[in-house]
């Protein structure tokens, strides 16, 4: 899949996929809640939805299903899963109002970082029609390790040539505040999505925006301020 050029000397924005971009949690819910009433096993409540999501569809899964399940049941569980989440993916899965403006508005270059498979990721991009927004798509099998390690943010600084401080990760959980703060590049928490980007005092974000208006309005100076300059990003680096 290409991705548009839109040019190697712009900061580096890297974005979590559900819970920052996008709001995938009907799809997934009724994914999981497939998997596991097919095999007999009871539906996952909505209130606990947002303690499951963030470190893949394996753990999706596994933690749908009770503790006494055997392995080969898990496995059958994640196939379900996946055949069906494949043909549904984009059912009810939406952007964040006001995020495709920032996406089409702000510039440099925008690569998606998340915990979901790449094979996944790609196609709710593509199904969203918004393949022209990303310059790459991170999935959690992409490299040998996922976040909360800070591997995928390293290697995407190294594929975009971007230093620390021209780079930003924005998401709505704990794991990706963590991956960020031990790649060493600014943190944004969001608290519209499913996880708490607050919850480990020891990897607590730069900046937490309630509202995709604040971030939007940080993206702008953030991306016009040079790289070595920091008065414009108050109160970073807090914890």
């Amino acid at each position: 899949m290409k991705f548009s050029d839109k040019g190697t000397n712009r900061k580096l924005i890297l974005w979590d996929l559900d819970g920052t971009l996008v709001d995938s949690r009907k799809d997934l819910v009724q994914a999981t809640n497939v998997a596991v009433t097919s095999l007999g096993y009871l539906p996952v409540q909505d209130d606990h939805f947002a303690k499951m999501v963030g470190n893949g569809v394996r753990y999706l899964v596994n933690q749908a299903l009770p503790a006494n399940v055997s392995e080969s049941e898990r496995e059958k569980a994640i196939r379900i899963f996946l055949d069906y989440y494949r043909d549904h993916i984009a059912d009810w899965t939406h952007f964040f109002p006001g995020i495709p403006e920032i996406l089409e508005n702000i510039p440099g270059t925008h690569v998606v970082v998340s915990n979901k498979r790449e094979d996944l990721c790609r196609e709710l991009i593509r199904r969203l029609g918004a393949e022209r927004f990303f310059q790459d798509i991170v999935g959690g099998d992409t490299f040998s390790e996922r976040k909360p390690h800070p591997m995928p943010v390293l290697e995407m600084l190294k594929k975009f040539g971007a230093a620390g401080n021209a780079a930003i990760l924005i998401g709505d959980s704990i794991v990706d505040m963590e991956s960020g703060r031990r790649a060493g590049v600014l943190t944004v928490g969001v608290q519209w999505g499913f996880g708490d980007p607050v919850e480990n005092p020891e990897f607590s974000p730069d900046r937490i925006f309630p509202s995709v208006t604040g971030l939007d309005s940080f993206l702008r100076a953030w991306t016009e301020a040079p790289s070595a300059e920091t008065g414009l990003i108050q109160g970073i680096r807090r914890g």
